[in-house]
């Protein structure tokens, strides 16, 4: 039985002039805040290797969305049973979560 498993999710963040890069804002591989209000995230599965999840983001992005922000999409290795976020989080200044 296979003990990693990999989540594959796109991220798209909002700024006043879409086309601007954006600088990721992560901690250990995990984002440190979902806000919707500048970012968007989309689960587009979970996958049992990285050239599963590979050949799904060559897919997606041709789709409506993902093509828009075609350097979003992030694959995250996680071990089944392993503890993650042991010391908790950060929570964002003005932030509720």
């Amino acid at each position: 039985m296979e003990n990693t498993f990999y989540l594959l999710v796109h991220r798209h963040h909002f700024l006043p002039q879409d086309d601007q890069a954006s600088s990721d804002v992560f901690e250990d591989g995990e984002p440190l805040c979902w806000d919707d209000s500048e970012e968007d995230f989309k689960v587009l599965g979970l996958y049992s290797s990285t050239e599963r999840a590979e050949r799904r983001i060559e897919q997606a992005r041709t789709l409506p969305g993902f093509r828009r922000s075609p350097d979003g999409f992030l694959i995250h290795e996680y071990k089944i049973g392993q503890v993650h976020w042991p010391d908790g989080f950060r929570i964002k200044q003005g932030g509720t979560t």
